[in-house]
């Protein structure tokens, strides 16, 4: 069923427009008829819609039930991701998005290949991601949309952190004792998962988290790539704090 999200202003006299690329996608993908049927997410509900009409701007649809689901999480697990080279953090967001991860935040760190000097391209990259990870919400039935958050680096994150009261985890190959189900035998309400890009963190980052109480944990004995990384941590993560079946 077609997902669509917008705000509770939206809902005006128990009918709601559908707009913009939402609407083409309807209409030019989908082939969408009067009498179908789409979801309708707003900031609290969720309803079953009847369109109504498919106009040249827009398609009108009537609600007609209210949806009783939650589909999200009960933590909340910002993934904090060392920006890759290519397209590789297009599918940490769509993966991570299907998983339950709540926000993003694209880092910059001392290995980072990728170069954003040009605020037009960095934010052409932001609105590209936040794409990325609405599509994500839509095919995973999610009842939010996970926020990209602005392109950071470590040490704006490590100042931010020091206000945060969450669980702050850093998986580090050069970490060998601390495994991270060590930190989680008392689940939390929030946590920061922090991974480096792929040439990984610079000693100087880690001690940096490590004097905002991060936790420096190893992952296993295999060496993971950056895009695994996150979503292995945060399903561990997740399955901790019994979020996953």
């Amino acid at each position: 069923m077609f997902r669509y999200f917008c705000s509770n202003d939206c809902i005006e006299n128990n009918s709601v427009s559908v707009t913009g690329g939402d609407a083409r996608h309807l209409k030019t993908i989908l082939r969408a008829q009067e009498g179908d049927i789409i979801s309708v997410v707003t900031d609290n509900n969720e309803y079953k819609a009847r369109i109504e009409a498919i106009n040249k701007d827009d398609i009108v649809c009537s609600l007609i039930e209210e949806i009783q689901r939650n589909n999200e999480s009960k933590i909340n697990i910002t993934l904090c991701q060392g920006i890759p080279k290519q397209t590789k953090m297009e599918t940490i967001i769509q993966q991570n998005v299907e998983l339950g991860i709540k926000s993003f935040i694209p880092l910059i760190t001392e290995r980072t290949v990728v170069k954003l000097n040009d605020k037009d391209r960095e934010q052409k990259k932001l609105e590209r991601w936040q794409k990325i990870a609405k599509e994500s919400a839509k095919q995973s039935k999610r009842n939010i949309i996970p926020q990209v958050e602005e392109i950071t680096t470590v040490k704006e994150l490590v100042e931010r952190l020091k206000q945060e009261d969450a669980e702050v985890i850093v998986p580090y190959e050069l970490e060998d004792m601390k495994i991270l189900k060590d930190v989680l035998k008392e689940p939390k309400d929030n946590y920061y998962i922090i991974i480096g890009p792929e040439g990984g963190f610079d000693i100087k980052e880690i001690e940096m988290f490590k004097e905002v109480g991060a936790h420096i944990v190893t992952l296993g004995k295999r060496i993971l790539r950056t895009e695994t990384a996150g979503v292995v941590a945060a399903s561990v993560v997740m399955y901790a704090c019994n979020e996953m079946v």
